[in-house]
C-alpha cells in the first residue's frame, strides 16, 4: 500500500473513528484502537517527543527561577598570626570566626523576562510537536494494521488458488489416465500447483513482515487471524468542510507558530540585555572579630543598578531577528503544507473509491471467466491453457481488489489524520 505522510493522532479521538475505518472483524486479530493506544506509550518517536517536552518544561522552569531570590550561608575560619587589642578590648582574635547570611533578588531584568517568554513558547512548541508526533505514530500504526489485514487477505486468496490448482491437477490427471487429456495439460497443471505454493510462500512472508512492522511500531504483538477486508464506498464530506477543519488548528502548524514567537522573544531578549538591571541584596554578618563597633552581628542592605554595553549583543540581536523572520516563513510553509495534505488526502480517497469500485467489477468479471473456462474445459470446448489464464486473472483481480480496499481504508484514516483529528465528528 502507498505510504503518504500526514501527522498526529490522539488516542481518545481514535476510539470514535475506529467504527468507521476498521473493517468488520471476522477472526482473532484485535481491532485498531489497542494498537494505537499501545503505540502512544511504547513507540520510539512518541517516547522521544515526551522526553523532549519534559526537557523544554524544565528549561522553562529554569528560566523562571533565575529571577527568584537567592539565599546564601557562608562560614569562615581565619587563623590570624597576631591578635589585635586596644587596651583590654579584643579587636581581632587569633582564631576568627565569621558567619555570613546573604539574600539577593533581581527586581528589573527585561532581558530575562523576554527569555522566560521565549522558553515558554519553546515549551508550547514542544507540546504541539509531541501531538504531531502522536498523529504520525498513529498514521504508521494504521498503515501497518491495514497492511496486516491486506496481507492476510492475499494469503487466503493464495491458499484458495493453490487448492483450486490441486483440484485441477487431480481432474487433469484423471482425464489423462482416461485418454481425454494431453500430457502437456498435466504438466501445466503441475506447474500451476507449484506456482500456487510459491504464491502462498510469498504471501506468508508478507504476513510475517507486516505483523512484525505492526508490533515494532505499536509495541503490541498482534493476534493471529485478520478482519474481513471490505471498505465502505461512501464518498467523504465536501473538501471545503475538511479544509475548514485543518489550517492553524493542526499541531504541526501550532508548533511552527510557537517556534516563530519563541524566536522573536529570543531576539528581544538579546537586545534587552543592553538595558539596565536593578537588584537588591541583604547581608548579615556574625563574628567574634567585633572591631571598634563592638557588635557581633552587623547587617548591610544594597541596591544595585547595572548597565552593560556590549556591541556583540546588537549583532546577535540582529542575527536572531533574522532567524525569527525565517521562523515566520516556516510557519507559513507549515500552514500551506497542512492544507495541501488535506487536499491531497481528500482527492486520494475519491480516487481510491473509484479504484475500489473498478477492482470489484474486474474481480467479478475475472471470477466469472474462470468458472466459464473450467466448465468449457470439462465439456471439452476449451483448452486447459484457457483455464490457467482465467484463474491467474481471477487471482490477480482478487489481489487488486484487496489492494484497492486496503488503500481506501488507509486513505480515509490519513484524511482524518491530515485534518488533525480522528474522532466521532469525522464520520461522513
Amino acid at each position: 500500500m502507498s505510504d503518504r505522510s500526514p501527522s498526529r493522532m490522539p488516542m481518545a479521538a481514535l476510539l470514535g473513528a475506529v467504527a468507521l475505518l476498521a473493517p468488520r472483524v471476522a477472526l482473532a486479530l484485535e481491532p485498531l484502537e489497542p494498537f494505537v493506544a499501545s503505540a502512544e506509550t511504547h513507540a520510539f518517536d512518541a517516547r522521544e517527543a515526551r522526553a523532549v517536552l519534559a526537557q523544554r518544561e524544565t528549561e522553562a522552569d529554569s528560566a523562571t527561577v533565575r529571577l527568584a531570590p537567592t539565599l546564601g550561608v557562608t562560614g569562615v575560619y581565619t587563623r590570624n598570626q597576631f591578635e589585635a587589642r586596644v587596651g583590654d578590648k579584643l579587636i581581632v582574635p587569633e582564631n576568627q570566626l565569621d558567619l555570613y547570611l546573604t539574600a539577593n533578588m533581581t527586581l528589573v531584568d527585561v532581558g530575562q523576562w523576554e527569555r522566560m517568554g521565549a522558553t515558554k513558547r519553546t515549551r508550547e512548541a514542544a507540546e504541539s510537536r509531541a501531538k504531531a508526533t502522536r498523529l504520525e505514530v498513529t498514521r504508521l500504526v494504521v498503515r501497518d494494521y491495514y497492511q496486516v489485514v491486506a496481507a492476510e487477505a492475499v494469503l487466503s486468496a493464495a491458499r484458495r488458488t493453490l487448492a483450486t490448482a490441486e483440484k485441477n491437477l487431480a481432474f487433469v490427471t484423471t482425464r489423462k489416465d482416461a485418454g481425454f487429456a494431453q500430457e502437456l495439460d498435466q504438466k501445466r497443471a503441475e506447474a500451476e500447483v507449484a506456482k500456487g505454493r510459491q504464491l502462498v510462500a510469498d504471501a506468508t512472508y508478507q504476513v510475517a513482515a507486516s505483523r512484525r512492522a505492526l508490533e515494532t511500531d505499536s509495541g503490541k504483538k498482534p493476534a493471529e487471524g485478520a478482519p474481513a477486508l471490505d471498505a465502505d464506498l461512501t464518498p467523504e464530506a465536501p473538501l471545503a468542510d475538511w479544509e475548514a477543519r485543518s489550517g492553524s488548528s493542526h499541531p504541526s502548524v501550532r508548533a511552527a507558530q510557537d517556534e516563530a514567537r519563541a524566536a522573536e522573544r529570543q531576539a528581544s531578549a538579546t537586545r534587552a540585555a543592553l538595558l539596565p538591571t536593578l537588584s537588591v541584596g541583604a547581608q548579615n554578618r556574625f563574628t567574634n572579630a567585633t572591631g571598634f563597633q563592638d557588635r557581633s552581628s552587623v547587617y548591610a542592605l544594597t541596591a544595585t543598578v547595572a548597565l552593560k554595553f556590549d556591541a556583540t549583543q546588537i549583532v546577535n540581536g540582529n542575527a536572531l531577528g533574522d532567524a525569527a523572520v525565517a521562523a515566520r516563513i516556516r510557519e507559513e510553509k507549515a500552514t500551506a503544507q497542512a492544507r495541501d495534505r488535506v487536499f491531497l488526502a481528500w482527492h486520494a480517497v475519491r480516487a481510491q473509491i473509484d479504484k475500489a469500485q473498478a477492482a470489484r467489477a474486474g474481480l467479478a468479471a475475472n471470477q466469472l471467466a474462470a468458472r466459464i473456462a473450467r466448465q468449457r474445459y470439462e465439456a471439452g470446448t476449451a483448452t486447459f491453457l484457457d483455464v490457467v489464464t482465467a484463474e491467474r486473472d481471477a487471482f490477480a483481480g482478487e489481489v487488486t481488489r484487496i489492494q484497492a480496499d486496503g488503500d481506501l481504508l488507509l486513505g480515509r484514516a490519513e484524511l482524518r489524520i491530515a485534518a488533525g483529528s480522528f474522532g466521532k465528528a469525522d464520520r461522513p
